[in-house]
């Protein structure tokens, strides 16, 4: 299809339509949301936000108007759904799972990696709250720590369970030299 063409297809409907929902549409989008939001509970997780629901109002509305329609209908509503799943198994899928997360939208890592980073600041802790000095090496202890998990500790998770103990007052960390409070 012509570029220009395509332009001028999408401004007049833009211009044109202001599709509406009906009480049908209405229904499925509400069942949709629902089906977000029990998808975390059983997991303690809030897997979806009333943001999601307008996302997928705004979807089946634009959808409408690509087919030029000032009703949005049920067919809008199952494609509104459709792309909404698949830009998130896109963007919020956990490498380490396989499942959707959406915590990974929300904070940038998936719930398993966060769980990595909390067992890391607890270890850090606890090695912290044995030692008999006021300061340790900060590549002696990554050493240490890489030692004592099975999963690769990166420099980046140990020193954001690092900035953790830090953030809760018990270590101050200044170059390559970790302070005990």
């Amino acid at each position: 299809m012509d570029t220009t063409l395509l332009q001028d297809y999408i401004t007049y409907g833009r211009e044109t339509f202001q599709p509406i929902l009906n009480e049908e549409s209405r229904q499925k989008l509400i069942q949709y949301y629902v089906k977000m939001r029990t998808v975390g509970s059983g997991r303690g997780q809030v897997s979806a936000y009333p943001r999601q629901l307008e996302s997928l109002i705004r979807l089946a509305e634009g959808h409408a108007k690509m087919r030029y329609s000032n009703v949005v209908e049920m067919i809008d509503v199952d494609e509104a759904w459709r792309l909404y799943r698949e830009a998130l198994k896109q963007s919020a899928t956990d490498p380490l799972s396989g499942k959707i997360d959406i915590g990974i939208l929300t904070t940038g890592l998936s719930s398993a990696a966060r769980q990595r980073r909390h067992d890391l600041a607890k270890h850090l802790e606890k090695v912290i709250s044995k030692q008999k000095t006021s300061t340790l090496d900060y590549q002696i202890l990554l050493n240490e720590t890489r030692l004592a998990f099975e999963f690769q500790v990166t420099t980046a998770m140990y020193d954001d369970a690092l900035k953790e103990v830090q953030d809760s007052g018990k270590i101050m960390v200044k170059g390559r030299l970790i302070h005990i409070i």
